[in-house]
């Protein structure tokens, strides 16, 4: 449990999270991380067993905590009924003899390993089971790996359920620098939205009296600014930066427990994301990587800001935009210099993302400001057009 005091209106802070390990070769330091549990199941796709499933098979099993390994062989795993079925079908031991001499075929402890769906699937099962869990990363791709919600997809509809925060996370950089390309600028892209979550955030506090506690938001920041600041060498696959990602998706993690929300982590550009999301769930698309669509609703939610800092007459307003203007500057260079993909190029989807996220979830962001002040279809439009204008350059 990780516990301080604060100046916030909650007075204290806890998540209970109990540790973690980003290093070269933290793999091998999972029994001793995991010296509580002797009946672990371990929790792959076919792609995170090859990157770092089968090492922690086997030094688990080296050191006599295995109960079982369930690998979801499909091409595309997605967090959904079908996934979560899956897991919970195959979580006794099958070597385990009924309840002989008392003993459980249950795990005592079960470990992911792999970002996103993975994670997301037995984070779920972990609430419901009420059995702890822990992570073992397998790329810096996103933010969610020692958060509470979990994203779940039912009925065509993706939506936030609770599930439960991880024990341990476990980083091995080593890994973490053979990730794929586009996952790794797919993290960096999700903590750039950290930015417009934090103005947003400041926003509702100014315009709603909302909750807002000013270390964890400074906290945030300050490790967007250092993925910001050493994110070019991202190119070398450096270690040091993937470890400034991962130390930026832990500190939003937390701050999300913390809390007890998640606006220590997003904003109004991750329901805008959400929202392109579930356009291509809906025509059974395979969804983009969700770092990539934070990123370029990072863009578009930033030039929003800044037509309002330009055109609105709200001396409020224009003061906090004022000190986000720089960090929206350096995201628009950083994606220009870095050549970041865009996954949404159509300007009739970047405004039905817009539109359909004003709608999707009932929290205070800059869309709901333009809306009350009757700016909204204006500035859907013009932002639309600025976006286009940027990724066409």
């Amino acid at each position: 449990m990780i516990e301080f005091t604060c100046n916030c209106d909650m007075k204290s802070h806890r998540a209970p999270l109990e540790g973690y390990e980003i290093s070269s070769g933290a793999l091998n330091k999972i029994p001793e991380i995991l010296k509580d549990y002797n009946k672990i199941y371990v929790v792959a796709d076919k792609n995170t067993y090859k990157a770092a499933g089968e090492k922690v098979e086997e030094i688990l099993k080296n050191a006599g905590k295995l109960s079982r390994v369930f690998v979801i062989d499909d091409d595309l795993v997605l967090p959904n009924e079908y996934t979560i079925g899956r897991i919970l079908l195959n979580i006794e031991d099958p070597n385990a003899k009924g309840n002989l001499m008392g003993y459980s075929p249950l795990p005592d402890f079960m470990l992911a390993v792999g970002s996103g769906t993975v994670n997301d699937s037995v984070r779920l099962v972990s609430y419901r089971m009420n059995i702890p869990y822990g992570v073992v990363a397998t790329a810096p791709s996103m933010d969610g790996y020692v958060s509470a919600g979990t994203p779940f997809l039912h009925d065509g509809t993706k939506s936030t359920v609770q599930g439960t925060t991880p024990k341990y996370l476990i980083a091995d950089l080593d890994i973490l620098k053979d990730a794929p390309w586009d996952m790794m600028l797919a993290g960096i892209g999700d903590m750039f939205g950290k930015y417009t979550g934090m103005i947003d955030w400041e926003m509702a506090r100014d315009y709603t009296g909302e909750y807002y506690c000013e270390k964890i938001a400074n906290d945030v920041i300050d490790a967007t600014d250092k993925c910001l600041k050493n994110g070019y060498n991202l190119k070398g696959r450096d270690p040091e930066c993937i470890k400034n990602v991962m130390e930026g998706f832990l500190v939003t993690g937390l701050g999300m427990a913390y809390t007890g929300n998640s606006r220590p982590a997003s904003g109004s550009e991750h329901i805008v994301a959400h929202s392109w999301e579930l356009f291509d769930v809906e025509e059974g698309k395979v969804p983009n990587l969700h770092g990539l669509e934070v990123c370029e609703a990072t863009l578009l939610i930033g030039m929003i800001y800044k037509l309002l800092y330009k055109e609105f007459n709200d001396e409020k307003m224009k003061k906090l935009v004022e000190k986000y203007i720089p960090y929206f500057d350096a995201v628009e260079k950083f994606c220009k210099d870095m050549k970041m993909p865009y996954v949404v190029k159509d300007r009739e989807t970047i405004v039905k993302g817009l539109k359909k996220a004003l709608i999707l979830r009932d929290r205070y962001t800059v869309l709901f400001y333009l809306r009350d002040n009757g700016l909204f279809d204006e500035y859907v439009e013009k932002s639309a057009d600025m976006l286009m204008k940027f990724i066409n350059e």
